[in-house]
């Protein structure tokens, strides 16, 4: 079963939770593909990024975009109008750690028993298109499908918002094909980060050792220069 922790979003304990693991908002950048079939330079980076706070066990704060605080500011407004809507209580959650606690979902709200809610705040330019559209965004689906799968929950409300505009509100519901491809992906991720892990932890043991001996030698040539001296005399 997935663990709830009970935290605030945004906290120095929400951040160590999370530490060190890949969680739903990076989702679809592990699922991303160059049209070679390789991996992006990002994927790589948040690899070594993850692998330094496993490594140190703390989180590098890198702050936060205007989008980003702009999106913080009007999530609680966004989430009230949604309850108002669905005449539902939306359900504030810290995180979700995945049963392997190798991966985790700060989730927007939990629905009742079954549901979730993924908000994502878009300029009135970036939110019109949305409406002529039938399908689910795929530059979400990534997201909102690997919170379903670690939260082990069966739909996903993602409402599209901007402060005085019509609310767009999408659902999905679990797409297990999909979820079997990004568990497939995320494993594969996962292991990579490990061996990163384990292999800079190996250089650093193995640097050390070297310096213990270059040190040792050190002593022992010195003791040695001065028994040659005692002796000499």
């Amino acid at each position: 079963m997935s663990i709830i922790i009970d935290c605030i979003q945004g906290t120095a304990e929400w951040y160590q939770v999370r530490n060190g693991l890949i969680t739903a908002s990076l989702f679809e950048m592990v699922m991303a593909q160059k049209k070679q079939g390789q991996k992006t330079s990002r994927y790589h980076s948040v690899m070594m990024k993850l692998a330094g706070e496993r490594i140190t066990g703390k989180t590098v704060d890198e702050g936060k975009t205007l989008s980003m605080r702009r999106g913080t500011e009007l999530e609680p407004n966004a989430r009230q109008l949604y309850g108002t809507l669905t005449h539902t209580e939306p359900e504030c959650i810290g995180f979700v750690l995945a049963d392997d606690r190798m991966k985790g979902f700060s989730p927007d709200a939990f629905i009742g028993t079954n549901g979730l809610l993924e908000i994502k705040t878009k300029k009135p330019e970036i939110l019109i298109p949305h409406f002529y559209q039938r399908s689910f965004p795929a530059e979400h689906k990534a997201q909102c499908q690997g919170g379903l799968w670690i939260a082990q929950r069966e739909w996903v409300d993602l409402m599209l918002y901007w402060p005085d505009m019509p609310p767009l509100i999408k659902r999905a519901y679990r797409d297990e094909v999909y979820i079997r491809k990004l568990e497939s992906e995320i494993n594969r991720f996962n292991e990579a980060l490990e061996v990163m892990v384990q292999k800079i932890k190996s250089a650093a043991i193995e640097f050390s050792m070297r310096m213990e001996d270059v040190l040792e030698k050190r002593v022992t040539g010195r003791q040695a220069v001065r028994i040659g001296a005692i002796m000499g005399e």
